[in-house]
C-alpha cells in the first residue's frame, strides 16, 4: 500500500508542472511555458498568459501564478527591455517612460499592448486551446492586460489585471464594450502607495460607463504586493471559469 502511494504521488509530481530549461520564442517575445495537471504532449489546454511586475522574469514571477488544479498551459511572457535583475514592459532608456507626459506614456502603452496582442494570436494559433486565453498581469502587466481586454478584447475570454492602472481614455476611445468583450477582474490591495485603491476605483467605474462586465477584488491592508488570499482568489476564479467557459 505504501508503494501504491509513492508511485501515485512520483506521477502526480510529474504531471503537474512541466518547464522548459530554455525559454521559448513566439512573436518577437521570449517566453517559459508550464503545463499544470497534464502531460507535456497534452493538446488544446486551456491558456493562461501571465506578465510580470517591473524587474521580475517569468522565472521569479511564476510562483504567483501557478497552482491550479485543473489541466492548463502557463504562458510566462518576458517583457522586451532588461531592467537591473529581470524586466520591464516600458522602456526606461533613452527617455523614462514614467517620466513622459501622460499623452506620450499612452501612445507608449497602446503600442506595447499591440504587439502584445500578436503574441496572443499567435499563442492561440500554436496551443490551439479549446476557448480563447485568460490574460494575468501584475503591475505593468497588469496595465496591458487592461489595454488587451479593451482594445483586443476578442482575443482573450476573460482578463484579470493585478495591482495595475491605465490611462481611462484608453477605455473612453475604444467605445462601448462589445459581445466579444471579456469579464474583467481587477484585484488591488487598499493600501497601495504606488497605484492608491481609489485609482483601481475610477478604472472600473468607466468600464462599466462603456458596458463592461468590470469587477473590482479589494483587500485591506495590502500594499503593491500579491498575497497569499490575493492569489488564491484569481486562481479560483480562473479555475471556474475555465471549467464553465
Amino acid at each position: 500500500m505504501a508503494l501504491a502511494w509513492l508511485l501515485l504521488a512520483l506521477a502526480g509530481t510529474a504531471r503537474s508542472q512541466t518547464v522548459p530549461h530554455a525559454p521559448l520564442q513566439l512573436a518577437g517575445y521570449h517566453y517559459r511555458e508550464i503545463i499544470e495537471n497534464a502531460d507535456s504532449s497534452a493538446r488544446n489546454l486551456p491558456v493562461v498568459i501571465a506578465l510580470h511586475w517591473m524587474g521580475a522574469s517569468p522565472t521569479s514571477f511564476a510562483r504567483y501564478v501557478t497552482g491550479f488544479s485543473r489541466p492548463v498551459r502557463l504562458l510566462l511572457v518576458e517583457a522586451p527591455y532588461p531592467y537591473k535583475q529581470g524586466y520591464t514592459f516600458y522602456s526606461l532608456s533613452p527617455k523614462n517612460y514614467y517620466d513622459l507626459p501622460a499623452d506620450e506614456k499612452m501612445v507608449i502603452l497602446l503600442k506595447e499592448g499591440e504587439r502584445l496582442s500578436r503574441f496572443i494570436e499567435a499563442a492561440t494559433k500554436k496551443n490551439a486551446p479549446a476557448t480563447k486565453p485568460v490574460i494575468l498581469g501584475a503591475s505593468q502587466g497588469g496595465d496591458l492586460s487592461y489595454v488587451v481586454a479593451t482594445r483586443y478584447g476578442h482575443l482573450i475570454s476573460r482578463a484579470c489585471p493585478l495591482l495595475a492602472t491605465m490611462d481611462n481614455r484608453i477605455v473612453t476611445q475604444a467605445g462601448k464594450a462589445g459581445p466579444t468583450s471579456p469579464p474583467i477582474d481587477a484585484f488591488h490591495g487598499t493600501a497601495d502607495p504606488i497605484v492608491p485603491i481609489e485609482t483601481a476605483r475610477r478604472h472600473v467605474q468607466t468600464l462599466k460607463e462603456r458596458g463592461f462586465q468590470a469587477r473590482l477584488h479589494t483587500y485591506e491592508g495590502v500594499k503593491h504586493d500579491i498575497p497569499d488570499a490575493m492569489k488564491a482568489d484569481f486562481i479560483q476564479l480562473i479555475t471556474g471559469h475555465l471549467a464553465n467557459p
